[in-house]
């Protein structure tokens, strides 16, 4: 009898610390949708044969997408998020879609009950909807101000992003890589 007290015990003692070190942390859930603006950004265009680069801005175009993450103790916000913006040279009709994914980590300082400053990091995937094989590694940062308002919030953020693409197409004439670039976000979160 004793054998099977123990291993009873012993599932039922564990079962009670992993509750109650689950129930230690404090978790929010949350979605949202995000709008915002490139407000700064470039291409670098290589020349294969003569290795003549030149520095081309992009358009400042509109970004917009979705996130949802959870928020760790008031403190420690995991966001994973999705945006679609477009790729144009300025004074050029042409564009292409680029799309990319990232996971972010913000820390939250209340400032007060209602208003949050956020700082953190982020890294992700783009992906070129055309042909130009411009898909990557992303990583920067990010910081931002939101309001909290019930389950709902509002918040503004300004990122710096670096990208790591580079078209290595073989028989290209011209290679292009993105430069980093600035955008301002403003986004509307729903908190479960």
């Amino acid at each position: 009898m004793k054998k099977v007290i123990t291993p009873l015990a012993a599932l039922i003692v564990s079962s009670f610390a992993m509750s109650s070190a689950h129930a230690a942390v404090k978790q929010d859930y949350f979605v949202g949708a995000d709008l915002g603006l490139r407000l700064s950004g470039g291409m670098m265009l290589k020349n294969t044969i003569t290795d003549h680069e030149s520095d081309n801005d992009l358009d400042n175009s509109a970004i917009y997408g979705i996130h949802g993450g959870v928020t760790l103790n008031d403190h420690h916000r995991i966001t994973l998020g999705y945006t679609h913006e477009e790729l144009s040279l300025k004074d050029d009709s042409e564009s292409t879609g680029l799309d990319t994914v990232k996971a972010k980590y913000d820390y939250v300082f209340n400032l007060t009950n209602n208003i949050n400053l956020t700082a953190g990091a982020n890294l992700g995937y783009e992906m070129a909807e055309d042909n130009s094989n411009l898909d990557g590694i992303v990583y920067g940062i990010q910081t931002g101000v939101e309001y909290n308002l019930n389950h709902w919030s509002f918040g503004g953020e300004l990122g710096y992003t670096l990208h790591n693409a580079e078209d290595d197409s073989t028989m290209a004439i011209f290679k292009a890589s993105l430069q980093d670039e600035a955008t301002l976000m403003t986004n509307v979160t729903y908190h479960f």
